[in-house]
Formats: structure tokens, C-alpha cells, sequence
């Protein structure tokens, strides 16, 4: 075995046929990462000319004039092969001290454990030997985290394409696929964004973070990252198309008089009870609000004639996954559900590209109704799936100022956790 550096387009060749391929360990994220002041290594071993193992690592400052180097879902390579594991690790810890190291950093794209859609437990199947080998050469696990403070998320939520995308549809929530159909037939339509449509993007994601207490992204990021990720990066955008939504709208208020001009009818010649009182009750509440829907969609049509853009979603290839990565809407529009039709469009564009998984990304580990995180939870397993549980993320100390820089990072996340 040899531990070599590697080209960039030695690295793009090994990492896009390895098993553990992901959007973070491309030759791409590397060069968005480069843009922002970042130093890349491609970095591997070799037996007999052929790459064994490898990752792309990005260095930056961290602490005390040292450095952190992260390889983001990586090693690319086999954990359960103990010599090579040893091997890389040894090699690495040497090359990365020469150049004023910190710490070697890894959250593998190693499955721990498959659940339930529910977060349940199914089988005795996990990982353990990955960590257990980390650890025995020297790797801190930063442990079983629940909540998502870890660099990469240790959970997401991931939905197989192993059936007709019809078929695929009846594992859907009963109201995921209302929700669903609703939203189209609202008004909403998804298109593909272009680099044209990042300020229109832009100004829906700072919203969203601002309404929900997260950091945001510039435009200049975007931009950069969109010129990067080249073809792995897709924009959806759900827009609301003006002349779906008020004949939607009318043909509801019409449906609606109908139905209570039949329960006029009824109440002239019929004993009126309790049932017919309600439906009367009911019916005049659902008349009120349509044809206030109806004046609402003749003034959004006044003032948006070309329609507007609502809600944005930004999704990455990503080896055997499609990847949700940032979504947000203008919560003005909450009423016309957006994120249902975008998120259903990144499940048929999935199918188009004839990748097996879609991964809706990030969620909280923790299943309670009461968790601030449910609601997201809640959202991605209507399309049913299953929660998938990462080995989580390994460092490797270089220099004693580690456990200095650990216990600060400790202080920080117990800080931001108690935050009121």
C-alpha cells in the first residue's frame, strides 16, 4: 500500500464509482469550498496502481494558528478492512501534522442503522464495527446525537424508488397525498430555476430563516455555488400561476352555491333537523370563504399578472441519493402548501435520472410531537420512506490544543442549547 496525493481528476474518477459516493466528497463542493478560502487536498492510497481508499479534504484555520482537516462524508473506503483503515490514518496524521494540523475530522456517509418510518427500531442490524474500529486506532466519536449541532446531520429521512412511481405514491400519508393534489390544482406549478431566478430564491430562503430563527445564505453564495455545482444542483420554484388560481377559486364558489342552493330546496319541502341544519351551517361558512378566495385571487391576479414565485427548492445529485438540501416559501401563501409539489417534483426528476433513493435530508432523532424539530419530521415521512441513522462524526487529534478547542466547542453547543 501507498499513500499518495491525488489528482483532481484521480479523486473525481475513484469517488464517483465508490459505493459511499456523496455530493460532498466531489471535486465540486470542493471547488465552492476553495472559492471561500479553503485549502483542498485530494488524498489516498494506492495498491498496485489502483485507488483503495480515499477523500477530499478541506483545510481551514480553526484555532491557535492550527488547522482542521475535514474530509465531509468521507473516508471514501472500506472501515471493516482494519490494515487499510491503520494504514490511512497513519499516513494522514503524519501529513497533516507537517502542515500545522489540529485535528483530521470525518462524518462518514456510513449507514448505522435503518428505521422504521416512525423512528422505530425494525432489526438488530447496525454498524458497530466502523465506530468500534475508529475508535480502537484513536478517532473521538462525538457520539449518538439526536439533534442536528454535528457538522453533517447523523439522521435523515430517505425514500427507496423501488416500485412505478404510482404505486410508490399509495405508501403516502393519506394527507401528503391530498396535500398533494390540492396544491396543483390551487394554482401552483413548479418550474426549473436558472441562474436568473437566484435573487427571486434568495429573497423566499431569508424569509423562511428569518421566520423560523436560522442563519442565511447571500446571494454571492448562492451564486457561487450554482456556477460550482454546475449540473448537480437543481432549483425548484413553485410559482403561483394567476389565472389557475381564480378560475380554481370560481369553480370552488360555484360547486359551493350549487350544493347550498340544494339545501335551500331541502329545507323548503323536508322535516329540517338537526343534520340538514348543520349542512346548511356548514355550506354558508364554506360560501363566505370562497368568494372571499375569489376576491383574494382577482387581486393577486391584478398585481401579478405574470404570476409570482412562492416557494423554493434547492436539490443535488448525490451519488445514489437525490438530495434535499434548502427549502423555504412566503408564508403568506402557507394556505397553497408548496412544499408538497416541489417536494413531489424532486420525487419524479429522481425517477427521470434513475436514481434509486430520494433523501430528504435533516431531521431530529428525537420522535416526540412535542420536539421543536417534529414538524419537519412529520412533513418528510408523509412520503413515507425511512429514517436513516449515520455513524456520526470522528475526530483525530494531532496537537494537545485539541481537548482545548474541544471543551470550548462543548461550552458553545451547551450555550446554544440553553438558550431561552
Amino acid at each position: 500500500m501507498k499513500f499518495v496525493e491525488l489528482s483532481k481528476e484521480e479523486f473525481q474518477s475513484f469517488a464517483e464509482s465508490h459505493e459511499q459516493e456523496s455530493f460532498f466528497q466531489t471535486v465540486e463542493i470542493a471547488e465552492l469550498r476553495k472559492s471561500y478560502g479553503s485549502k483542498i487536498y485530494y488524498l489516498g492510497v494506492k495498491e498496485k496502481n489502483t485507488i483503495i481508499a480515499g477523500a477530499m479534504f478541506s483545510v481551514t484555520k480553526t484555532f491557535a494558528g492550527k488547522y482542521t482537516f475535514y474530509a465531509p462524508r468521507g473516508f471514501l473506503m472500506d472501515y471493516h478492512n482494519k490494515e487499510l483503515l491503520k494504514f490511512f490514518t497513519e499516513e494522514l496524521k503524519k501529513y497533516c501534522k507537517k502542515r500545522n494540523g489540529l485535528m483530521i475530522k470525518i462524518d462518514p456517509n456510513v449507514i448505522y442503522r435503518v428505521r422504521g418510518n416512525d423512528g422505530s427500531i425494525i432489526s438488530d442490524k447496525k454498524d458497530d464495527e466502523t465506530i468500534n474500529n475508529l475508535k480502537k486506532i484513536g478517532y473521538k466519536h462525538f457520539g449518538f446525537n439526536t439533534d442536528i449541532v454535528n457538522t453533517q446531520s447523523r439522521w435523515n429521512f430517505r425514500v427507496e424508488l423501488n416500485k412505478p412511481y404510482e404505486e410508490l405514491k399509495k405508501d403516502f400519508s393519506r394527507s401528503t397525498r391530498k396535500n398533494i393534489d390540492a396544491t396543483y390544482k390551487k394554482g401552483i406549478q413548479v418550474r426549473k430555476g436558472t441562474i436568473e431566478d437566484l435573487e427571486s430564491m434568495e429573497e423566499i430562503l431569508i424569509k423562511t430563516a428569518e421566520r423560523k430563527g436560522f442563519n442565511y445564505r447571500s446571494l454571492e453564495y448562492y451564486t457561487r455555488m450554482y456556477k460550482c455545482l454546475k449540473d448537480k444542483m437543481q432549483i425548484y420554484l413553485a410559482y403561483l400561476d394567476p389565472d389557475v388560481y381564480l378560475n380554481s377559486s370560481l369553480e370552488l364558489l360555484k360547486n359551493e352555491e350549487e350544493n347550498n342552493a340544494n339545501i335551500n330546496k331541502k329545507m323548503e319541502h323536508d322535516n329540517v333537523g338537526n343534520k340538514l341544519i348543520n349542512q346548511k351551517s356548514t355550506s354558508d361558512k364554506l360560501l363566505e370563504k370562497y368568494r372571499d378566495e375569489v376576491e383574494l385571487a382577482k387581486k393577486f391576479k391584478k398585481e401579478n399578472p405574470k404570476g409570482k414565485d412562492i416557494g423554493v427548492l434547492i436539490s443535488l445529485k448525490s451519488g445514489q441519493e437525490y438530495l434535499t438540501l434548502y427549502s423555504g416559501f412566503l408564508v403568506e401563501y402557507k394556505r397553497f402548501t408548496p412544499k408538497y409539489a416541489m417536494y413531489n417534483e424532486h420525487i419524479l426528476d429522481a425517477y427521470k435520472y434513475k436514481i434509486p433513493y430520494v433523501n430528504f435530508y435533516g431531521i431530529s432523532g428525537i420522535f416526540n410531537p412535542k420536539d421543536e424539530n417534529y414538524g419537519m419530521y412529520e412533513f418528510k415521512r408523509g412520503f413515507g420512506g425511512n429514517v436513516v441513522e449515520l455513524i456520526g462524526e470522528f475526530t483525530y487529534p494531532l496537537s494537545p490544543l485539541y481537548y482545548v478547542y474541544t471543551n470550548l466547542r462543548k461550552i458553545k453547543i451547551f450555550i446554544r442549547a440553553h438558550k431561552s
